[in-house]
């Protein structure tokens, strides 16, 4: 339990010092001076207690207007047990200030239910702007189901493109197990950025850690009970599957019975070949009908429903462009579509900034910042970096000169405030005295006219130094008509002070898509 800020220090005639009204609310509010309202806040053992004033909070919000001054008015402390301390802090703050500084995802969402839920539209739409901005691979889902929760469609749109496009990405996440109905949504979609096998190979991993959830052995059996449960079974489209990854897949995971394996294998067979000439001669996928059956039993194949073959088998041969009443029955509740997913396929550029001349060379450990700007938003993946100079040493003892050696640096990216967004360890073979691309650990989303910094650590390892080339790199670039803006900066002294240094140019370039 926590107490809000008294007045036992509050100076005498305290309104001399302050220039302006926001100046003296914010007073009013770190002191409690003249509240006539009490909050506590949070849960029945950890919760804090705030003070504050019924007229400033009635004027922001027509709820506590009701609270305050509705016939129903709240007469003693108002319980407020579904939000945070903090996030209610961070909500009078605002109220009083008009201004707030969010810091996570996680602040953000607290403050934007509870705007919501004391309709406060301003300030729901500062916080719907932080996590758009925000928006990454690793957080989509969480996103996702808060905005469902509160029912927020443009965030959960905004989410569920993440999600299609870094499907992978998405679904492999280790420290976020995707909610039942989540992952029902995002097998709705008809593009995403994973075939099929792979598709289903998540899936099942999925299952068997919502198995170990519930306390459940991760068998076959109980994986298609949660599977099934969930509705997810059903939109698996097993037909677009070849004979062999339906072996290597869905035949030997163990959630199929014998009589659904027998059935799928039979319609998987017959698609693969009707693709060849010499099968069904003006059939084609479009023509043919599949259907689920109740009794999961396989029926027999038909050219025609009101005709049978006999003596003159051009009677039985379909005419071109029509459709082919040729039914093959499927278990019951299995997807019976025939195309696979459109997969989406992310286009990479590249900002590549032109070379001036070299600096200097540079030797021991040395932090280095490149701060970049976009006029228009994209998503940023990875950086390209100056690699070492061969070792003086080489030249004198080698008997050959060495070609690549192993990199080892972390790569740092943080936003307009300086939080981190993603940090990578970039571990690999690399050639001396070139040019390296590092991947990023996910994909980054740079905003428009916002700038963030991209911070590396030149390594030194057990003493050894590794000389590095610095230089001067143009500041401005152009492509595919997006602007890059780029500012070399350096932490010469060691001091963790940056200095803006035109020949501290490490980052030769940046990769994107938009």
């Amino acid at each position: 339990m926590a107490l809000a800020v008294t007045n036992e220090h509050l100076q005498e005639d305290w309104q001399l010092s302050k220039e302006c009204v926001r100046e003296r609310i914010q007073i009013l509010l770190k002191t409690s001076q003249w509240s006539d309202c009490t909050f506590k806040v949070g849960g029945s053992t950890d919760f804090e207690i705030f003070k504050a004033h019924k007229l400033i909070l009635a004027s922001c919000s027509p709820v506590f207007e009701a609270m305050c001054f509705g016939p129903l008015a709240e007469k003693q402390c108002i319980n407020v047990s579904d939000v945070e301390p903090d996030v209610f802090r961070n909500l009078l703050e605002y109220i009083y200030t008009d201004s707030i500084n969010l810091s996570s995802v996680e602040d953000a969402s607290g403050v934007l239910y509870a705007s919501k839920k004391y309709m406060l539209p301003h300030l729901s739409q500062l916080c719907h702007e932080y996590l758009l901005s925000n928006l990454r691979p690793s957080n989509a889902l969480a996103i996702f189901e808060f905005g469902k929760g509160i029912q927020e469609a443009e965030l959960m749109k905004a989410c569920m493109d993440v999600m299609c496009k870094y499907t992978e990405e998405v679904l492999q996440a280790p420290c976020y197990h995707i909610l039942p109905t989540t992952l029902a949504s995002l097998l709705d979609q008809r593009a995403l950025n994973m075939s099929e096998f792979e598709l289903f190979e998540a899936v099942l991993h999925w299952a068997e850690a919502e198995c170990e959830q519930l306390g459940l052995e991760p068998t076959g059996a109980n994986c298609r009970a949660v599977l099934t449960e969930a509705g997810i079974l059903s939109k698996i489209r097993f037909l677009v599957l070849s004979q062999q990854q339906f072996a290597e897949g869905p035949e030997s995971s163990g959630i199929l019975t014998s009589e659904e394996i027998f059935a799928l294998k039979y319609v998987i067979s017959d698609i693969e070949n009707n693709g060849n000439d010499s099968y069904g001669r003006n059939e084609s996928l479009s023509n043919i009908v599949y259907c689920n059956n109740p009794d999961t039993s396989v029926s027999h194949i038909s050219k025609s429903d009101d005709t049978t073959a006999g003596d003159n088998p051009s009677k039985n041969e379909p005419e071109p462009n029509t459709k082919v009443s040729r039914h093959m029955s499927l278990p019951n509740g299995m997807s019976c579509s025939l195309y696979p997913r459109s997969r989406i396929f992310i286009k990479q550029f590249y900002c590549a900034r032109q070379f001036l001349k070299t600096a200097v060379t540079v030797s021991g450990r040395l932090r280095l910042l490149t701060k970049v700007q976009t006029d228009r938003s994209v998503m940023v993946h990875g950086i390209r970096i100056f690699t070492r100079l061969i070792p003086q040493r080489e030249f004198t003892y080698a008997p050959a000169l060495p070609r690549d050696y192993q990199e080892n640096m972390e790569v740092c990216v943080l936003d307009y405030q300086g939080a981190l967004l993603c940090q990578t360890v970039y571990t690999d073979i690399v050639e001396y005295n070139t040019l390296a691309t590092v991947t990023l650990s996910e994909p980054v989303r740079f905003i428009s006219g916002r700038e963030y910094s991209i911070l590396l650590v030149l390594p030194c390892n057990g003493g050894c130094t590794h000389e590095y080339p610095l230089s001067f790199m143009s500041q401005t670039e152009k492509t595919h008509g997006i602007e890059f803006r780029f500012c070399d900066h350096a932490d010469v002294n060691g001091t963790g002070a940056f200095v803006r240094r035109l020949d501290k140019g490490f980052v030769d370039g940046v990769v994107f898509s938009m």
